[in-house]
């Protein structure tokens, strides 16, 4: 039985993608994109094919500059502006189709998307893991993956390795990268795993391009902690950056997009006036427009497949494997409400 459920979870969403494939652009010749944004979130950038070959980082998706180019291209094609976080301090104008780039955890390939950014005048909002720039510390999902790779291990036992590592506390982490790879496992392979060095992120930082966030000083996913700690991230990982970047950020990326009411009451107490998930939703202007309270943005990651495809999906509003997750989840609410 196990096996047949586990073969549906699998099949149905990649069946609802090929619909959505041919459905998807009639659904937008009808509707109205104005009003809405769309905040996408990368990781790592490639400049070439063989960086991502060299499987230094783990690829999340990751795009090359190539793709990223074709992105950003796409989505000026059909109208829409892509905003800065200064943009939804002052307030969107209603009568547009939005768009925002943000990347998260501070990677020194970020700095290939200044090319485009300056190419097209479009800016990107960059999430900072504090602590990995101030100690050149290499991610240690990357590490799992690299290592892992390098020894043959297949992609499947790599990702379930590394979800374990998610119910663990970032101090539990550290002990457990030393112990499976060695104190040596932390020092970055290349350019392309290293995150900025404090030196790169401030000169970075000072484009017109270019917005930094908070993305915890050590990318801890938030529900595991105490509130004294959450708030600790927050505060240690804004201070860290001020004093690289010389202005306190304003936003904040929960890392793997992990929250609870704990952790959005302790970012407004923080003083964040953005907050960042990974739920693959569009945003719409009502609902973004600036208030006393902190205002929570939802995220699509890009993928580097066809973007006529992907994107399409992100302009009606939805994710196939979330929107089959979704559907999964109402009827087992009323599978329990009936029986």
């Amino acid at each position: 039985m196990l096996g047949i459920k586990q073969k549906i979870d699998e099949t149905l969403p990649l069946f609802i993608e090929k619909v959505g494939t041919w459905i998807n652009p009639l659904l937008l010749k009808l509707m109205n994109e104005q009003d809405q944004l769309l905040v996408f979130y990368f990781h790592g950038l490639y400049e070439t094919d063989a960086q991502k070959a060299a499987h230094h980082v783990d690829p999340q998706n990751n795009l090359t500059l190539r793709q990223f180019e074709r992105f950003v291209k796409y989505f000026l094609k059909r109208g829409y502006r892509f905003i800065h976080k200064e943009d939804l301090l002052k307030g969107l104008e209603g009568g547009h189709p939005y768009i925002m780039l943000t990347f998260d955890d501070g990677y020194y390939n970020n700095s290939l998307a200044l090319r485009i950014l300056e190419k097209y005048e479009i800016p990107a909002t960059f999430f900072i893991t504090a602590r990995n720039v101030l100690n050149n510390k290499s991610y240690w999902w990357d590490i799992i993956y690299k290592y892992r790779k390098k020894a043959g291990v297949s992609l499947n036992a790599i990702r379930m390795e590394q979800e374990r590592m998610k119910d663990l506390s970032y101090r539990e982490i550290d002990a457990y990268i030393v112990q499976q790879f060695g104190e040596v496992a932390n020092n970055p392979w290349s350019d392309i795993d290293r995150p900025f060095t404090a030196e790169e992120l401030r000169a970075f930082a000072q484009s017109p391009y270019v917005s930094i966030g908070n993305h915890t000083f050590h990318h801890t996913i938030l529900p595991n902690y105490e509130e004294a700690e959450i708030r600790r991230e927050f505060v240690d990982s804004n201070q860290a950056l001020t004093e690289i970047i010389g202005y306190e950020p304003q936003g904040v990326a929960f890392p793997n997009g992990n929250y609870n009411d704990m952790v959005l009451r302790v970012a407004e107490e923080v003083g964040f006036q953005f907050a960042f998930t990974v739920v693959p939703k569009k945003n719409f202007l009502p609902m973004i427009h600036r208030s006393e309270e902190m205002v929570c943005l939802d995220r699509f990651m890009p993928e580097p497949r066809n973007i006529e495809e992907y994107a399409s999906f992100c302009r009606v509003g939805y994710h196939p494997f979330n929107f089959y997750n979704r559907i999964k989840n109402r009827l087992k609410i009323l599978k329990r409400r009936y029986t």
